[in-house]
């Protein structure tokens, strides 16, 4: 596919916390000005040397939500640099971010200023982490069934959980505390499922962040944010918002809200006519949820690494 002529409209997905490894980003934090400005600003506003423990680790440091964010968004935005100074005649119609990724798509949309949004990352890692520590909790993905079926199990369950994120028709992520996830993969099991615990640090998007929810609402009261040039849609509620104070509003719940992101790539499946997916992130994986949709599977993904790299 070349990019210089694409007739298809683009819609950039950004990625949020993942499987962090040594070495993530040692490849753009000196690819140019714009790609150093980037991390020195990351670095800058936290106090920490980003670029060491993106290289160095050591492994248990740059698990941590509070350096993870960092670097995931450090990551996007240099990415999407990269991509804006090199196809500067290839309009962007929408974007999206899963989690944390949700604030770099409304940079990409001239939403926050670079500044700000890590002034803004850092505050909500450091408060996620400082919750998950009063409120411990962990997650458990399941693979094979739609929010609707586990929703259900759930209630039939009787059992204190939220789904934290709705990431396919055939894939969710459940949060709670350790012995509510414990009882729940014995369900699980007896329902015919095998559900995986991935590597977090706590419950995020569920009941137990609500400690958070204030502080996120009064810090953002702070922070500039004007209308996004582009749709962007809010994970909260799958919808495209422009309004600020309403933005700011579903980024305060995002801390115990689902993240809807089968509803979010939906809307652009069909809103826009054959969409091109262009994934900004460390490692390809948001473009591979596409296979989920039934019908869907030949639409357009590029991720930006390859892009950048034409």
């Amino acid at each position: 596919m070349t990019l210089k002529n694409t007739s298809h409209p683009v819609v950039l997905l950004f990625s949020g916390q993942g499987n962090p490894v040594i070495g993530m980003g040692s490849d753009l934090w000196g690819v140019n000005a714009t790609a150093k400005q980037v991390w020195d600003c990351a670095s800058d506003i936290s106090g920490m040397d980003l670029r060491r423990l993106c290289l160095k680790g050591p492994m248990n440091k740059l698990v941590q939500t509070t350096v993870q964010q960092l670097a995931v968004t450090a990551i996007n935005v240099t990415l999407f640099s990269l991509w804006r100074e090199r196809f500067t005649n290839i309009p962007i119609i929408g974007s999206c971010g899963h989690s944390v990724g949700e604030y770099s798509a409304l940079y990409s949309a001239g939403a926050i200023s670079l500044e700000s949004l890590f002034h803004t990352i850092h505050f909500r890692a450091s408060t996620m982490d400082a919750v998950s520590k009063i409120h411990k909790g962990s997650m458990l993905v399941l693979k094979g069934a739609a929010f609707p079926t586990l929703r259900d199990i759930i209630t039939r369950s009787g059992i204190a959980l939220d789904i934290s994120c709705d990431n396919t028709p055939l894939q969710q992520v459940i949060g709670g505390t350790q012995s509510s996830l414990s009882d729940f993969a014995s369900v699980l099991l007896d329902e015919g499922y095998s559900p995986i615990k991935p590597g977090v640090s706590g419950a995020w998007h569920t009941r137990l962040m609500e400690e958070g929810v204030q502080p996120m609402r009064d810090f953002l009261a702070r922070q500039p944010v004007v209308a996004p040039e582009h749709e962007v849609l809010m994970n909260v509620t799958a919808q495209v918002e422009y309004i600020p104070e309403k933005i700011k509003e579903n980024l305060s719940l995002h801390l115990t809200h689902t993240v809807k992101w089968t509803d979010t790539l939906l809307y652009f499946l069909n809103h826009t006519t054959r969409p091109l997916f262009v994934e900004m992130s460390n490692k390809s994986y948001l473009g591979q949820m596409l296979n989920d949709f039934p019908g869907v599977a030949s639409a357009p993904v590029l991720h930006c690494r390859k892009a950048v790299e034409m």
